[in-house]
């Protein structure tokens, strides 16, 4: 966050894109060929995803990050 804040930005935040358990879900496609888009495995995942989203420390379990904050005007 320190970048970001660096860069002139105020209000910043880090958000893990994908969140903890994007592996298990690529290795699982991966394995049997098929997307699991919409499946109960990937409503799963999106729930881990949004109950660790307050977690700064489990941010390193996503692959991406999205860092936002806001212009200050002027």
């Amino acid at each position: 966050m320190t970048r970001v804040s660096g860069a002139g930005l105020t209000d910043t935040a880090v958000y893990g894109v994908e969140g903890p358990a994007w592996a298990l879900l690529k290795a699982t496609e991966h394995h049997t060929g098929e997307s699991l888009a919409g499946s109960g495995m990937f409503h799963s995942a999106l729930a881990a995803a949004r109950t660790a989203e307050p977690c700064p420390e489990l941010l390193a379990a996503s692959s991406h990050l999205l860092a936002v904050g806001r212009r200050p005007l002027g």
